[in-house]
């Protein structure tokens, strides 16, 4: 098979190549912490900013409209970028055919978001949510031309050119949305900030990647990628409907304004998640692929992510749902006091996304989607189900019933996404225990001094002792000074590193 420039470039002896692989994969997550909360940092002040401005029912616009462009562009992209990614060795052949599969699969659903736009409208009672609808189909031709070049750079593990493209994109969709939400004060002003983001993310990404498409286009030449993504996508569209059609059912029993409650609780719960997760992925599924021969070392590279991952995450969601009834009105204003309930119990259960999310690395660097997929039509059904079983409560009950559901299934996604591969389920127990004792700890701390402190002294020690307690409860493991020294390290190396080119 002809391989691409890049992959003759790293032909070298194999230690050597596993030793670059560490070295880059290091590097890649140094980039990519950095950039991430920078970009971090962007979004919530964007959230914060905009939300000032803006109604909760112009927020309900978007959310309203989200579940139905997010349903149909799932078979925008057909897993194809992640068998790119996954894939041992790829030509130049198989590249243009995925860019072209890609292409017409953009302009499918660009025509399908068009026809059915008027649909939605009166889905909903709401006309503005068939402008949105139509209007997306202009972001869905945009982002089609960039997910091959954005995979190859992925594939290449270019995390510092991935990096410096997420924190453009932010800026710029930070700027536009603040700047037509003064001016437009509705809910056009935040699909304005993510057009500007998207046209961002076409010039940078066609710029920093060399590959280009030809005329010539061998569409039998990528058949086995196109059954691993078709699984991925089966998964992809099961795990949608669990994400989203909470959405959809409290728009249409409790109207836009308390969707835009839940959906600004939802996004702020997830920020920080999403933020660290989507960087992350995309540096352990290139180098969790190529080690996947190596169990010992696939294994050890997994729960080191994994244990970092839940460091720099799991404290911040227990703080923040220590002081949820003073978090959100502090951040987006008293107009939004009620969606403090529902942010606290979506964040009990942002408690477990970390390692959630992670068995995705497992299943796709292992190349087991159609397990993947299988687990899909076992979990979506409960997580449905969920949902109808809190509605009559409105968007608390939903939430409440969506972390009740998923501590059920945690132990059957555990055992399922660690079959046949080298790590345990009691791996992924190990790796989030010492977290979430210390959040535990900083829990029962803090809570006598809620009704003692200003809100602002109470929010920041909340966070404080989170931290604190999960150090502590971390270094008093072996496993846990190991994660934090290679934080360290990680850390040291940027700094050193960008000083030298400072």
């Amino acid at each position: 098979m002809t391989q691409t420039a890049a992959e003759r470039g790293a032909a070298g002896p194999e230690p050597r190549r596993r030793k670059g692989l560490g070295r880059t994969a290091a590097r890649g997550a140094a980039y990519l912490g950095l950039s991430q909360i920078i970009r971090l940092a962007i979004t919530m002040i964007s959230t914060v900013a905009v939300a000032r401005v803006l109604r909760p029912d112009d927020f309900g616009v978007i959310a309203m409209t989200a579940p139905i462009t997010g349903f149909i562009l799932l078979f925008q992209n057909l897993g194809l970028n992640q068998a790119l990614i996954q894939a041992r060795t790829i030509s130049d052949e198989q590249m243009n055919a995925l860019f072209f599969y890609n292409m017409l699969a953009s302009a499918a659903i660009a025509a399908i978001l068009l026809l059915v736009s008027p649909l939605v409208g009166l889905f909903y009672g709401d006309e503005r949510a068939s402008y949105i609808t139509a209007a997306s189909a202009i972001t869905v031709l945009l982002t089609g031309s960039t997910l091959q070049h954005t995979a190859l750079i992925n594939r290449n593990m270019r995390f510092r050119a991935l990096g410096f493209v997420e924190v453009a994109v932010a800026a710029t969709n930070l700027v536009a949305a603040f700047c037509f939400a003064l001016w437009l004060r509705n809910y056009w002003a935040i699909w304005l900030g993510t057009l500007c983001g998207v046209l961002v993310n076409v010039v940078l990404v066609w710029s920093l990647s060399p590959w280009r498409p030809s005329r010539h286009v061998a569409w039998g030449s990528a058949r086995h990628m196109i059954t691993f993504g078709a699984h991925l996508t089966g998964f992809n569209l099961l795990n949608f409907l669990s994400r989203n059609l909470d959405n959809v059912l409290i728009a249409k029993f409790w109207g836009p304004a308390a969707v835009g409650l839940y959906d600004r609780s939802y996004k702020l719960m997830l920020f920080p998640l999403r933020t660290l997760n989507t960087p992350l992925g995309r540096i352990m599924l290139p180098a969790l692929s190529r080690v996947q021969d190596d169990p010992a070392r696939f294994r050890r590279m997994f729960l080191l992510a994994l244990r970092a991952l839940s460091i720099v995450s799991i404290p911040g969601i227990i703080a923040a749902a220590i002081c949820s009834d003073r978090l959100v009105p502090f951040l987006l204003g008293d107009h939004w006091s009620a969606a403090g309930p529902i942010f606290f119990w979506l964040s009990l259960a942002g408690i477990a996304q970390p390692a959630s999310n992670a068995t995705g690395w497992l299943f796709i660097s292992t190349g087991r989607t159609r397990e993947m997929f299988r687990w899909g039509l076992v979990g979506t059904p409960t997580t449905i189900l969920s949902f109808f079983i809190g509605l009559p409560w409105g968007g608390v009950g939903v939430a409440a019933a969506i972390f009740f559901g998923q501590m059920l299934r945690i132990p059957i996604l555990y055992a399922w996404s660690t079959r046949d591969t080298p790590v345990r389920a009691r791996d992924l127990y190990a790796a989030m225990a010492p977290t979430l004792v210390g959040g535990a700890l900083a829990w029962i701390s803090v809570e006598w001094l809620r009704h003692v402190l200003p809100t602002a002294a109470f929010i920041l020690i909340a966070f404080v002792l989170s931290y604190g307690f999960t150090l502590v409860v971390q270094s008093a493991t072996l496993q846990g000074r190991l994660a934090l020294g290679e934080m360290i390290r990680l850390g040291l190396s940027v700094v050193r590193r960008r000083a030298s080119n400072g």
